[in-house]
């Protein structure tokens, strides 16, 4: 009996598998370079209307004072203030006269209060521990 188609088969599933990791492997990459590419075009587009002179006073009012590149989240601080209170009352009574044994009772009242201040740092803080800024 003739075995070599078999053995054909199991190489091309090999291969089949080994396309199929690096098309996976490889999709990370592509995703962050097109992402990089749209990033680089945003950029681009804002310096070439600034710098040109296309966008005059009103259009620099309209976007808020500048137009400014795109702000990264990872730069941002937040302060968080929380207080708790809780109290319980727990107390037993006697059950009725016909049944024996004892009522239990017990309510708890909880509160939570948070207060929360967010900012953003300017992207020169980036590299600083805990939000530290040279400024």
């Amino acid at each position: 009996m003739n075995n070599k188609g078999q053995s054909v088969l199991a190489e091309h599933v090999m291969i089949f598998f080994v396309v199929v990791a690096a098309i996976i492997a490889m999709t990370a990459f592509v995703q962050r370079g097109l992402e990089a590419r749209i990033h680089d075009a945003r950029n681009f587009m804002i310096d070439s209307v600034t710098n040109s002179g296309a966008c005059d006073a009103n259009c620099v009012a309209a976007a808020g004072g500048n137009i400014a590149h795109e702000y990264e989240p990872y730069y941002s601080q937040s302060l968080s203030l929380v207080q708790k209170s809780d109290e319980d009352f727990k107390e037993t009574t006697p059950g009725k006269a016909a049944a024996i044994g004892v009522v239990y009772n017990s309510q708890v009242n909880e509160a939570t209060q948070r207060t929360t201040a967010s900012g953003q740092l300017p992207a020169a803080c980036a590299g600083y521990p805990n939000g530290g800024c040279p400024f």
